[in-house]
């Protein structure tokens, strides 16, 4: 290889003495004449500036009309200044070089020209700036009086509300026939009604005023006015009904309001000015346009004329070939010279060099050296093979960081499902009991343990999803103040029948502490330590109980096990490891309860302790701050008249490409008394509400349906044909964080499965109560996607 590329190498020394021969030939012709290049270089060069610069004045103009301020319009205006000054020069350098050999006589008057249309455009464009500015003066005098108006009014609708609700308790609690305030509290409903609806007025009237301040249609601004004039003639009869005290303060406002209708801070007036500015800047740009075509001809001929002294000039530079014929040997003689350096330099120390390190590492990668480096540097036939040899050096280390991954998570997730088996195995056992009672009061207890069991299960969920996020080290400790005995008694109402089953003692001692820490992350914390203890327990007890330690409680969950041996006692907390380790004890689980309770409590940065004695039992506790019980009010709530629910009645449209959670919810929300409308996809439920030809109060989707498409893409769907801003929001079990962005861009709220009927409900009435409000509030106004993020919803 070394041979054939020095071979090359000289070939192309060999080919340049025969082109040096050639070109010595050449050059002899045209020697003599390099004097007629220097000649002719200068001009061509003054003219070829002249045209750039008439192009870009021409390209200025439109610039200096769109000008939105005044520091925009110097900016453009000191550009044109120097351009035309710089114009100006080159025209007149051409003159004192070759005036008689070029077209310039056509120039100089289109120039002048374009310069007075440049300076009328100037006067016109300040003109249209002021006027601009006078309109948003005013504009910002709408906004502070409409926003003057609405603090106004605010109070006076916060004190008629509290008087209505303080009316309606009073009728509630009086019998009927004493004291009847129905006429006042109708009163009270209408005043509340014609403020409501003189808050929508005055809105109505500063959205139009800013509509008539930047409309582009004369017609629609005249029309705006007729409408004006009308909206506040409305504004006036209706603060006739107002409040004597609140009714001239409530015309002054309106009487502000008209000053930007009439007279001379009117807007349409002064925007119709405006307009009238821009339509005269508009005839000015159209001249400005044909002169410059005009100078763009004339430029053009220029350039033509240029063109044909540059090329005249070329002709005469062959004169310089005689001259050159030196110059071309020593030339020559360097190519030579330069050939056996790139043999020795480049071919030796380069292409050899890196070959054989491509060689090297190639050898190392297949003998299972995958950390081998490979140079890639370059961008030659080498360094692409180098890159070559790094995609499959790379390739084949993902891949066996691939399957490594793929056994971890299989550990993990057959580990993680051991957590779900004793509150899935409690709601069995229910349930089965549940069957076979047939006393109703027995049956009646059973159903909040059913209901408690349902609700571990779900937590845990909750919480296995944030034990993915350890690794990925984005769970964050959300600490919060809560007393510690509902935590403790929710570990019994788990735990009791299972370790009844095996014949053992569950003591849980509550406590009146408060502690401050995670509550779901402390949850799982102790589900793990006594599940623990109940599945290696074989006789005796487990008993959970908490001890104070100055500042801090200690939580103890101690059995009477096997024990542990003290030299293993650090090694339980490793991944994969079980305390069992004969195959008579391995009840389910890779080993990693343990490994996951050590990570949460360093997280938490609670302490964790493990005391055992082989054949002794164990103690594992975990040390929480203390925190001051907040006092709680144990008085009845006071009588609270019934409030209307908007679920009621409402017809609630339910998509998801799963017949079983169709059913679910339908039935969930038909128990609340909701007319349901159930479908697949998105063209399922637009069909059936077409048949049905009534428009849905609410839309609930799953965020993933069938073909591809998303819960997104149906709710739109649904809104675009009925043409209103339809209440909706989304429900998913996919947590990617991919999938969290998409959602939350869209502006949808969105719950993740498994969905309690509690936290359902709460967001139904959310959206309806809200959509309500409202519809009485005016005309729905949709908000930008970063105003309308998903609500956070607790667990």
């Amino acid at each position: 290889m070394r041979a054939r590329l020095l071979l090359a190498f000289f070939g192309i020394a060999a080919f340049a003495v025969v082109a040096a021969a050639a070109g010595i030939y050449a050059f002899r012709e045209v020697g003599g004449r390099l004097d007629v290049v220097d000649a002719r270089i200068p001009t061509t060069l003054s003219a070829l500036e002249l045209s750039r610069s008439a192009e870009r004045i021409i390209a200025a103009a439109p610039a200096l009309l769109a000008a939105t301020e005044r520091t925009r319009r110097d900016e453009v205006k000191a550009e044109l200044a120097a351009e035309i000054e710089r114009l100006n020069g080159k025209l007149r350098e051409l003159e004192q070089e070759r005036a008689q050999a070029l077209p310039l006589g056509r120039i100089e008057p289109l120039v002048s020209s374009l310069t007075a249309n440049l300076a009328d455009l100037e006067n016109l464009v300040a003109r249209r700036l002021e006027a601009s500015q006078r309109i948003a003066t005013l504009r910002r005098g709408v906004f502070q009086t409409n926003d003057e108006t609405q603090r106004l009014l605010a109070p006076w609708l916060e004190v008629v509300g509290s008087e209505i609700d303080a009316l309606v308790e009073a009728r509630n609690a009086t019998p009927r026939g004493r004291g009847d305030q129905a006429p006042r509290l109708a009163s009270l409903i209408e005043l509340q009604a014609l403020m409501q609806s003189a808050q929508a007025e005055v809105s109505a009237v500063a959205d139009m005023l800013a509509e008539a301040s930047t409309t582009d249609e004369p017609s629609r601004l005249r029309i705006l006015v007729f409408q004006l004039d009308l909206a506040l003639r409305d504004l006036e009869s209706t603060a006739a009904g107002l409040d004597p005290k609140l009714r001239p303060l409530f015309l002054e406002q309106v009487a502000k309001l008209r000053a930007f209708t009439d007279g001379a801070n009117a807007i349409a007036k002064a925007r119709e000015q405006e307009l009238a500015l821009v339509g005269e800047g508009r005839e000015l740009l159209a001249g400005t346009r044909r002169l410059s075509a005009q100078l763009t001809h004339a430029v053009d001929e220029l350039g033509s004329a240029a063109k044909g002294d540059i090329g005249e000039a070329i002709r005469a530079a062959l004169s310089v070939q005689q001259l050159s014929t030196h110059a071309l040997v020593v030339v020559v003689a360097m190519s030579l010279v330069t050939s056996v350096l790139i043999v020795w330099l480049y071919v030796g120390r380069n292409i050899v060099r890196r070959l054989t390190a491509l060689s090297d590492s190639m050898l190392a990668i297949a003998g299972g050296r995958l950390d081998a480096p490979v140079a890639v540097k370059g961008a030659d036939e080498i360094a692409a093979m180098a890159r070559a040899v790094e995609v499959f050096r790379r390739n084949t280390l993902e891949r066996d960081g691939f399957e490594i991954a793929n056994k971890y998570k299989s550990h993990v997730l057959a580990s993680a499902s051991h957590d779900l088996r004793q509150p899935l195995h409690a709601l069995n056992l229910f349930v089965a009991q549940l069957r076979a009672e047939s006393d109703p009061e027995e049956r009646k207890r059973l159903v909040p343990r059913i209901n408690a069991a349902v609700s571990s299960m779900n937590e845990l969920f909750d919480a296995l999803l944030d034990m993915s996020k350890l690794d990925a080290g984005v769970l964050q400790p959300n600490p919060s103040e809560f007393p510690i005995e509902p935590l403790l008694t929710r570990m019994e109402t788990t735990f009791a029948d299972t370790a009844r089953e095996k014949g053992l003692r569950l003591s849980v001692v509550t406590s009146s502490a408060w502690v401050r820490s995670d509550f779901v992350l402390l949850e799982r914390i102790l589900l793990n330590l006594v599940s623990n203890a109940v599945r290696y327990t074989k006789h005796g007890g487990v008993v959970v109980g908490c001890r104070r330690r100055g500042g801090e409680l200690r939580i103890d969950v101690c059995d009477s096990g096997p024990g542990i041996p003290k030299e293993q006692q650090r090694k339980i907390f490793g991944e994969f490891v079980q305390l069992g380790a004969a195959s008579s004890e391995r009840r389910g689980g890779l080993g990693l309860g343990l490994s996951i309770i050590d990570r949460l409590a360093r997280l938490l940065e609670h302490p964790l302790e493990v005391n055992s004695r082989v054949g002794g039992g164990s103690r594992f506790s975990i040390t929480v701050p203390l925190a001051v019980p907040r006092s709680e009010s144990t008085e009845a709530p006071a009588s609270i008249a019934p409030v209307t629910d908007p679920a009621r009645g409402k017809r609630i449209v339910v998509i998801d490409d799963d017949a079983l959670v169709l059913d679910g919810m339908a039935d969930v929300l038909r128990s609340w008394g909701c007319e349901v409308v159930t479908a697949g996809s998105g063209e399922a439920a637009l069909a059936e509400l077409t048949a049905q030809r009534h428009k849905p109060d609410l839309i609930i989707s799953d965020y993933r349906l069938a073909d591809g498409k998303t819960g997104i893409d149906a709710i739109e769907r649904l809104r675009g044909e009925w043409g209103a801003a339809i209440p909706a929001f989304l429900i998913s079990g996919d947590t990617a964080p991919e999938r969290l962005r998409e959602a939350s861009a869209s502006g949808y709220h969105l719950l993740h499965k498994p969905v309690t009927p509690l936290r359902l409900r709460a967001m139904v009435n959310q959206l309806l109560k809200g959509h309500e409000a409202a519809d009485g509030a005016g005309p729905p106004i949709r908000r930008p996607a970063a105003a309308r993020r998903p609500a956070s919803w607790p667990r």
